[in-house]
Formats: C-alpha cells, structure tokens, sequence
C-alpha cells in the first residue's frame, strides 16, 4: 500500500493537496513548518491586524499607546487615534498634545510614559504602590518593581539641535532646542546642574526676557551664567537662536526641570 504524504501548493490560498506517493514522506521537516507556521502567525497577524482601521496596529493599541482597538476614535474627539500619535496628540485625552497630557494622572506626561514602556491608563505600571511619575522624578524604573536607583543623564546635541535625557538607558524624552548663535555659542563639554532656578530675568543688550521659567544652570561665567532653561518668546526650535544658553520650549521644559536634580550631569557637544 503507497505511503500518503502532503504537499505544500504555492498558491495564496495556501491550501493543502494530498497526493499519492511510493517514497516515504519526510514526517519530522513538515512536523517543524506547521509547528513554526502555528507559532508565528498569531504574533505576525497581531502585528499587522487594525480591527478599526484607525492606523495603528491591535499590537500598537494594546501595547504601546493602550487606547481601545475596537474604537477608531478613542477619545470622541473627531480624529483617528492613528492621526492623533501622528501629530503628537493624545488620544486618550481630547484636545491634549502627549507632552501635556497625563490620562492616568500619575504625574507622568503621556509622551514619556510611552518612551518609557508604561501604562499610560494605570497610575502604577509595575504595582508596587508609587505613581510612576514619582518613580521617574526620583531616579526608578516605573515599569519594574526593581529598587535600584538609576542614574539619570542630559544630552545636548548642538549640530542636529537636540535634547535627549536619560533614567539608566532608557530614554525619557527627546526634543528639539535653540542653542547659542554663532557669535554667542554654546559651551561644549562635561558639565553638571549646578543650581535650579524657577523663575531668572534674562536681559542684556538687544534683549530683555522677564520671569523665564525653569532654568537649569551648567556653567558660571564671568557677568553671566549659562542655563538649559524655557523659552517664551519663540517657537522656532530646531536651529539656533540664543545668546548662549540652551533653549527649550514651555512644553518640553517643565518635566526637564522637575526630573533633574542639583549634580545631574549634562553632556555638551
């Protein structure tokens, strides 16, 4: 009596023929596909289903930016979930920008709550009783129960006019800056916040801007010192503008200025 072996036909169907044969099948190669085929589909299909056509993925919606797969519009507000995160807007919060807004109210913006890999509809992503904004503010993992303190970094990137800082290695944000014109250049090097100052009048010949907000001093000089601090008087970040100094936008700034504390240090360069 012949052996009865199967035969893969490759059509998009990807359907199943079975045909007569003298030779021996070769049971343990086609065990293997169809294990590997039952094992890869459901993450490979997660991956590329979007049940709501709102462009973001089942994975991405479940995953990442926890909003509701089954609902293009999350939030009610008008726009596509898919739209919002493409134009930096929540969608979890109508009207909100990710950088302002704060869905699980857990002191955490929602922008670095997905940077960070945490639940931005639960307060405490790993359970172990601290919001995670506080764990980020004081130098933990919010997605880890862990109780080790990490270490915390600012990076300056004066050529491609970035700003990047770090909780261990993973990145709590990154955004664009205005560093110092050329005549007016920024400091390269190693430096460390020496001093924090919530409110600093800055003025000086051509320029007066009272009461700027968040100001992270790095370097003394000789009449001026030099700080990463907001900026309201522009909106035209991604290129220098500044008579030295760093700076960030009122969006950006005030997580920055919480975050890091006196010593924390800042790479220039």
């Amino acid at each position: 009596m012949p052996d009865k072996i199967l035969k893969i036909i490759p059509t998009h169907q990807n359907y199943l023929k079975i045909r007569k044969s003298g030779s021996r099948p070769c049971v343990g190669r086609y065990l293997i596909f169809f294990v590997l085929v039952f094992l890869l589909f459901p993450v490979i299909s997660l991956a590329a289903v979007d049940s709501d056509n709102d462009g973001l993925s089942d994975d991405e919606e479940m995953n990442i930016y926890h909003t509701d797969f089954q609902n293009p519009d999350t939030d009610g507000d008008g726009f596509l979930d898919g739209e919002e995160i493409k134009n930096n807007y929540s969608p979890l919060v109508s009207g909100k920008k990710l950088i302002e807004a704060d869905a699980d109210k857990d002191g955490l913006p929602d922008r670095l709550e997905i940077n960070l890999g945490a639940d931005s509809t639960n307060p405490d992503t790993d359970g172990d009783g601290f919001f995670d904004g506080l764990e980020v503010k004081k130098g933990f993992d919010p997605t880890s129960p862990n109780t080790q303190k990490l270490s915390k970094r600012v990076e300056v990137d004066l050529k491609n006019q970035r700003l990047i800082y770090y909780l261990g290695d993973k990145k709590v944000d990154e955004f664009k800056i205005s560093s110092g014109l050329p005549k007016t250049p920024t400091p390269k090097g190693a430096f460390t916040v020496l001093q924090k100052k919530p409110v600093v009048n800055y003025s000086g010949r051509g320029y007066n801007y009272p009461n700027t907000k968040w100001n992270l001093m790095f370097k003394r000089g000789p009449g001026y010192n030099f700080y990463i601090h907001g900026a309201y008087w522009h909106n035209d970040f991604g290129r220098p503008k500044s008579h030295g100094c760093v700076n960030v936008s009122y969006s950006d700034m005030p997580f920055l200025y919480e975050w890091a504390d006196k010593d924390t240090k800042i790479s220039i360069y």
